[in-house]
């Protein structure tokens, strides 16, 4: 079965000294990859969503996304990521100019009430949104799914 590797490396010299390290991760299984430029206008717009069952175009399995990642390909405006889960939680997001935002298992990894630090369950992430501030962005979002 074929393997995603990311790698997220940074690098800063200051005052003659180098800064930053590289990892590298390995996600095997990666079945399938859902891969597009959507162009986000200043409403809100699905950028994809999961299901367990029903499964089709920009609909997700839930229980096998493993990797995505959103890039706000503009040069100058912010778009805003809405996450949201099962449980109807949801957080917002910035992602400035050239900024990059990555999630990895959408299963059990999000919680965004207060009571998050009582033991509550963590719910399926179900979909993510996005929407430009004052002009149209092209966002590039890459899921890989087992």
């Amino acid at each position: 079965m074929p393997d995603l590797i990311t790698t997220i490396t940074e690098s800063v010299t200051i005052n003659g000294a180098v800064r930053g390290s590289s990892n590298t991760q390995t996600i095997t299984g990666i079945l399938d990859v859902f891969e597009r430029t959507v162009t986000v206008p200043t409403s809100e717009v699905t950028l994809y969503s999961t299901h367990a069952t029903t499964v089709a175009g920009a609909t997700l399995d839930k229980d096998l996304v493993k990797f995505a990642r959103i890039t706000n390909l503009d040069t100058t405006n912010f778009i805003d990521l809405r996450v949201t889960n099962e449980n109807n939680d949801e957080f917002v997001y910035r992602v400035y100019a050239g900024q990059t935002f990555i999630l990895h298992s959408h299963v059990g990894t999000m919680n965004a009430t207060q009571n998050a630090a009582a033991g509550l369950p963590n719910g399926d992430i179900t979909s993510v949104e996005a929407q430009a501030n004052t002009a149209a962005c092209s966002v590039e979002v890459f899921v890989a799914s087992a």
